[in-house]
């Protein structure tokens, strides 16, 4: 079976994707350096079978755009820990655990989880248990990519 391969440039959202054989993208890869002055465009990612979520935390949270807002950043480390944990819920400090761990410090991670819920991005499901909302999950799928499922 041909090793498959996708480039992902995100210029702030504007977006641009090419998938295929690994041959295939590495060949445009190189055109697109060409026509960017060298400069390194995108990691090539192989693609296993279609848009599967990352298996760390670290590699999911790089999909992250470089303007991300600590609220951003919350929202993001939130979803990952819903998505592990067995009643598909967060806490602010596990999500912020999270981010420290990769070097991210949150200065007010409890305001950053109260702005996601003004904005209707987050929801309570018990006491200091968070799920991200559906509005909350299409926000990150919009800047962060398939990586996020909806």
């Amino acid at each position: 079976m041909e090793e498959r391969a996708r480039i992902r440039i995100n210029f702030a959202q504007r977006e641009f994707e090419i998938e295929g054989p690994l041959g295939f993208v590495e060949s445009q890869l190189a055109r697109l350096e060409q026509l960017m002055g060298s400069a390194p465009v995108a990691a090539v990612e192989k693609a296993n079978g279609g848009d599967d979520p990352p298996p760390t935390f670290g590699a999911f949270i790089q999909h992250l755009p470089n303007n991300a807002t600590d609220v951003d950043r919350m929202l993001a480390a939130g979803f990952w820990v819903q998505k592990h944990n067995p009643d598909e819920s967060f806490a602010t400090a596990e999500a912020s655990r999270r981010l420290v761990e990769h070097g991210y410090k949150i200065g007010n991670p409890s305001q950053c989880v109260k702005q996601a819920q003004l904005a209707k991005k987050v929801f309570v499901v018990a006491r200091g248990r968070y799920r991200v909302s559906q509005h909350g999950r299409a926000y990150l799928r919009q800047i962060m990519g398939p990586v996020v499922e909806l």
